[in-house]
């Protein structure tokens, strides 16, 4: 555009004779090129606000900015921003539109941006089909294409890039229940974001880490970070960040029980919502005040949000929030005494309910994850062993050159024997102490390892270079926590803290290796074991160690030399099933178990009284009739997201 206006200008001018006209000349093409790179930066700067008004959903205008960049790359045949335009325009028009999903057109533009260098978009390409593969429920395509985008941000140590992809990944582990993998990877996410002082992407972090805190408890940690998320949205003016934080927190505070301000919470998000006119969030927060006036017996009120989160899901295209409202339908129906309309919504939930969670896709995905970071390894220690035996190379070379002189020295003088029954000498010596070290090393590294990892997982490692996963059926999971620690901890200075669950944790560890169990980690205060990894160790056992282990603690409340703030009282929750086993990253490896049996060991201990040892039906089964143990019937107790349960206290008989 101003290129052509420009050449024409000069192209008018009249050209003189000899040097003044080659320089004339030069002039004007240098102008040209000039111009013409001034117009590529200006349609690049469009496209950069179209991908910004993305991130800020504002898809409208983003479609708009896309368009514009698209035309005059296209009038200046400027192939780089045509991609590019490409891209976003596709993200902003899908985005806006979920029912128009469709991986192709994405998949299609990703190997000219490879092309054309244009790794960003590369990356952004990826990470949008990760997305639009887990709303199609398609979980190893949305991993598959997430670990791609996040070898190129690594590639380029693009942090912001890294964090985007770590919080999407937790929240796929979120989906599988999977919580101390979700914790990980949100908190690593949100570590990097606040490094780099991005206010938006730390409020999504915020809020993701408070969700996974509303289905794990306590609420109360919850509510702590969504707060922290409204402070940094109404930092930042962000309508959406305002709306979306306002609405999650109401919905917590409804979770209290503190009905009346999670009402007017709810209130403010859904006049904020309904301004910007997101259905998505609209559907959301609809549900939240339909669940909320339910609670409060307000029917009619619970019956006309359900309603309108149901209209506002079919709008946004979004199958989890329109099961959620059929099943909202139905609980109001069976209040009101409506069986017609509470089977009619049954049915229509069921059609819908979510098939994301099952065990094949946790096992996919642990798998995949840990297949990752295997290969990520291998190639790091390819490269180290060439550069190692480059350096080799180049030292033996070096000895070469000096034993030659040596000699030809030895020749001149004589007393080449001697020198080379010295020099061979002293070779001999320097292998047998290498040869030493290298065996003190080695068994340092395997005792190491072995303090780690299991010793059977141990040798695979050390024989293959990697560890599958597996699968073990009868596994009981000791899960024990202490009551009020933060509230403790606030008492106690950071070096008094350490100390103290060193003291417990160092017990614990003695009574676990003398049982033969499997300690598994440590999470802040919490302690988890399982026993049934090996041959070693039964429910029997578990039950034992958790005897000793609650017996320990008790005791020590008793020592008059330790003060009150330093005294902690636990509860223990156990159960029993089949969990997935392996190891987990490239660094400080970790074995861990993952399965549903792990979750309701927490649940049990979750729902466990002071000082007491809270078991499952499943273990119940396992030892009830193992005369060194008295039992005590608690009934059918409600738990969180899985139902009634019926639970039994344990003891010794001496105790009870």
């Amino acid at each position: 555009m101003k290129a052509f206006a420009v050449f024409f200008y000069l192209s008018s001018v009249p050209f003189t004779k000899g040097a003044s006209g080659f320089f004339v000349f030069l002039l004007l093409q240098l102008f040209v090129f000039q111009a013409q790179g001034q117009d590529k930066v200006f349609i690049d700067s469009i496209s950069d606000q179209a991908h910004y008004k993305y991130s800020d959903y504002d898809y409208p205008e983003a479609i708009r900015l896309a368009q514009e960049a698209l035309s005059l790359s296209q009038s200046e045949d400027y192939p780089e921003g045509i991609l590019r335009s490409q891209l976003y325009l596709l993200m902003a028009s899908q985005e806006s539109s979920k029912e128009t999903y469709d991986p192709k057109p994405v998949e299609s533009l990703i190997p000219q941006l490879e092309e054309k260098g244009l790794w960003l978009e590369q990356a952004r390409a990826l990470s949008f089909l990760a997305n639009t593969y887990a709303f199609f429920g398609d979980v190893e395509k949305s991993i598959q294409n997430h670990l791609r985008a996040l070898a190129i941000y690594e590639e380029h140590e693009l942090i912001t890039g890294m964090a985007s992809v770590y919080n999407s990944l937790g929240l796929i582990y979120y989906d599988q229940h999977d919580f101390d993998e979700a914790f990980y990877y949100i908190r690593k996410s949100l570590a990097m974001e606040e490094g780099v002082g991005d206010l938006k992407r730390v409020h999504t972090s915020l809020n993701n880490l408070a969700i996974i805190f509303e289905y794990t408890g306590p609420i109360d940690s919850a509510i702590f970070y969504h707060k922290q998320a409204l402070d940094i949205a109404y930092q930042t003016k962000n309508p959406y960040s305002i709306g979306l934080s306002l609405s999650n927190l109401g919905n917590n505070y409804a979770n209290d029980g503190q009905l009346d301000l999670a009402e007017s919470t709810l209130s403010e998000a859904l006049k904020i919502r309904d301004s910007l006119g997101y259905s998505r969030g609209l559907a959301y927060t609809h549900n939240r005040l339909a669940n909320l006036y339910l609670e409060k017996n307000e029917y009619q009120k619970s019956q006309f949000h359900a309603q309108k989160s149901l209209e506002n899901a079919e709008l946004a295209s979004e199958l989890k929030v329109i099961r959620m409202a059929y099943e909202r339908m139905m609980e109001i129906s069976e209040k009101t005494g409506n069986t017609t309309q509470e089977l009619k919504y049954l049915k229509l939930a069921t059609a819908l309910k979510d098939s994301l969670l099952n065990d094949s896709n946790t096992k996919e995905i642990t798998q995949m994850m840990a297949n990752y970071d295997f290969e990520k390894r291998q190639m790091l220690d390819s490269i180290q062993n060439a550069q190692v035996m480059r350096e080799q190379s180049l030292l033996y070379e070096e000895k070469l050159k000096v034993e030659r002189n040596r000699q030809i020295i030895f020749l001149i003088s004589g007393i080449l024997l001697l020198v080379l029954a010295v020099s061979w000498w002293r070779r001999y010596i320097f292998i047998r102490k290498s040869n030493f070290a290298i065996a003190a090393e080695k068994e340092r590294s395997d005792d190491l390892l072995l303090n780690i990892l299991p010793e059977n997982v141990a040798q695979e490692l050390k024989e293959k270079g990697y560890s599958d996963a597996r699968d073990f059926e009868k596994v009981t999971v000791i899960f024990t926590d202490f009551a009020d620690f933060t509230k403790k901890a606030q008492h106690l200075s950071a070096k008094e803290l350490v100390n103290e669950l060193n003291t417990c944790f160092k017990e614990f560890d003695k009574i676990v290796e003398s049982k033969g169990l499997e300690k598994i980690k440590t999470i802040g205060d919490a302690y988890m074991v399982a026993a049934g990894l090996d041959s070693k160790s039964d429910a029997h056992s578990a039950i034992e160690a958790a005897l000793e282990m609650k017996e320990f603690i008790l005791e020590r409340n008793q020592n008059p030399s330790i003060p009150a703030k330093a005294k902690f009282d636990m509860r223990v929750g156990i159960n029993s099933g089949s969990v997935v086993a392996g190891i987990v990253g490239i660094k400080k490896f970790q074995y861990d178990i993952w399965g549903d049996t792990v979750n309701t060991a927490q649940r049990m201990e979750s729902n466990c009284e002071l000082n007491r040892i809270n078991i499952s039906e499943n273990t119940y089964e396992l030892v009830k009739n193992d005369p060194r143990f008295e039992f005590e019937y608690r009934g059918e107790i409600e738990v969180k997201g899985k139902g009634l349960m019926k639970m039994w206290f344990i003891m010794h008989p001496k105790t009870s």
